[in-house]
């Protein structure tokens, strides 16, 4: 079977990938650089930025760091003979090791790299490898992964599918074309971000080399560094993996005995029922188990990319010959030094600290410490910002609640609704779901309206937004906002008409499911 998945999958990728930009064996060496694109069109760079803002905590308001990571990005740019190509770099609200490009040329930093770093070859290296994304102009790709949504490129996964399930009960050709598309999807995207990522790597050590930074403290660093956080987080996946596993089986043995409360209370019963729970709740797990077994399966055949050891691995064997016979330089530690010891940098770094302090606090219901900690977070350069504000509101709070704390929790929130610098999308929707909780539902209203309004070019804003209505009770604004989010978002156009769901058709849409389940259930055990 997996033989024949794996054929199938080959062939289909063969198909799929000519139709993309540069073809599937598009490659170039380290050391040089493919021809300049062309006939560029670049997004207006705001919304990106705006964009950007409604997720998560937002960015993050470092003038002078941001300063000096742009005159990077330009040195970037101008070794790549790219130097009036629009982009900025922005900072993420992330603890994490993230970073990514968009289409309109910006690259986002988390502070967790800035934290992280330990040389401006290192943080080079990671500015180059992402916009080698840029340069490449691979976000052509989404594009193209987009309209292959709309055709029958997924047939091939489709047939294994109906093979599988299509006879069972219930299961009709729509669920099987749902099915495919997704697995399609998880197979075509991520077969060429394998390459993007090698391209990537080869375009980025080819700039840094040729601005003077040093491989073994720049790209090689970097990769290390990256690896190292993957393991650790791959681990913690794994984990959480396994506990959701076991509350989706709980949850299944707790909603069997429910349903069969009314069939007595005898010996017998009782042990039928306990059965039947164990049954469903192995049922449950066998699903799970199944659908992680299929997408392991596809990992295997189609891994989203080298692991980041395997590049650098790569990288490495092509970088040597480059520097044989040449002095190595060394790494350029003290310029990024005096860029996170300026005064306002070096605030915020060791405020944002102080706030993932007092969030461990909160966790530890130490809410004395927490506040005292999100207190001196909120201070100085942060004090307008949102995820320092948001931890000391849930300080504010404490484990009670009383109208006093929310008062204060409240006042703020509207700290960060006031500084149009820090506004957080995040911040908004925590605002007005609170006043809708205490009954001020005009106020609640208004708060949410102010904040579509300003983050209205954002899509992801748009989901919460539809989720706030229907809670609210208004499902006709919350339609209203599904129908104009697939107009001017297709690719939001599912996660907006979810939300817009009103509590009678999730529980149709549960029924159905469940309906379904239970053939595909039945047809397993030959029952």
């Amino acid at each position: 079977m997996q033989a024949a998945l794996a054929a199938l999958a080959a062939a289909w990728l063969a198909a799929g990938c000519a139709t993309l930009p540069g073809g599937d064996t598009f490659a170039f060496k380290t050391g040089e650089l493919p021809p300049v694109p062309t006939g560029r069109t670049w997004p207006d760079p705001a919304p990106d930025v705006r964009n950007q803002r409604a997720r998560g905590y937002g960015l993050v308001d470092m003038p002078e760091m941001q300063a000096y990571l742009d005159g990077l990005l330009a040195r970037v740019k101008t070794a790549a003979g790219v130097p009036d190509w629009p982009g900025a770099v922005y900072i993420t609200a992330s603890g994490d090791l993230q970073a990514y490009c968009t289409g309109s040329g910006n690259i986002y930093l988390s502070l967790g790299w800035l934290a992280s770093a330990e040389s401006e070859d290192e943080i080079v290296a990671l500015l180059s490898h992402e916009y080698g994304h840029v340069y490449l102009d691979y976000h052509q790709l989404e594009g193209a992964a987009d309209a292959a949504d709309k055709v029958a490129t997924w047939t091939t996964v489709g047939v294994v599918l109906a093979r599988k399930a299509g006879n069972a009960a219930g299961w009709g050709l729509a669920d099987s074309v749902l099915a495919s598309y997704a697995l399609g999807k998880s197979v075509l995207v991520p077969a060429w971000g394998r390459q993007q990522e090698e391209n990537a790597d080869r375009f980025g050590a080819t700039v840094s080399l040729r601005l003077g930074y040093s491989f073994t403290q720049g790209f090689k660093a970097f990769l290390e560094r990256q690896d190292t956080w993957e393991q650790k987080n791959a681990a913690l996946r794994e984990a959480q993996q396994q506990r959701l596993l076991e509350q989706v089986k709980q949850a299944a043995a707790d909603n069997a005995r429910k349903k069969s409360t009314a069939q007595g209370n005898d010996a017998i019963n009782q042990t039928v029922r306990e059965l039947e729970a164990s049954l469903e709740s192995g049922g449950a797990g066998l699903f799970q188990n199944l659908d992680n077994g299929m997408r392991g399966l596809w990992d295997q055949l189609t891994v989203s990319h080298p692991s980041t050891a395997g590049r650098l691995d790569s990288l490495t064997a092509q970088v040597m010959p480059l520097m044989a016979g040449k002095p190595r330089p060394r790494p350029s530690v003290a310029p990024w030094t005096r860029a996170l010891a300026q005064r306002r940098t070096a605030a915020t770094l060791k405020n944002y600290q102080l706030a993932a302090d007092a969030q461990g606090a909160l966790q530890a219901q130490d809410f004395a410490r927490a506040r005292k900690l999100a207190l001196e977070a909120s201070s100085g350069p942060t004090a307008r910002q949102a995820l320092p504000l948001m931890t000391l509101s849930l300080a504010e709070l404490g484990p009670g609640g009383n109208a006093q704390g929310m008062q204060r929790a409240g006042a703020l929130l509207d700290r960060n609704l006031q500084s149009e610098p820090d506004r957080s999308w995040t911040v908004y929707v925590t605002r007005a779901s609170g006043l809708l909780g205490a009954g001020q539902g005009r106020q609640a209203g208004q708060v949410m309206e102010q904040g579509l309004s300003y983050f209205s070019d954002a899509p992801a804003a748009w989901p919460d937004a539809i989720r706030f209505y229907g809670q609210a009770g208004d499902w006709t604004r919350a339609k209203q906002l599904a129908a104009q989010c697939a107009s001017r978002f297709s690719s939001y156009a599912g996660a907006c008409n979810t939300a817009a769901l009103t509590p009678a058709e999730k529980a149709e849409i549960d029924r159905r499911n469940e309906q379904k389940v239970k053939s595909m259930m039945d047809r397993l055990t030959k029952k």
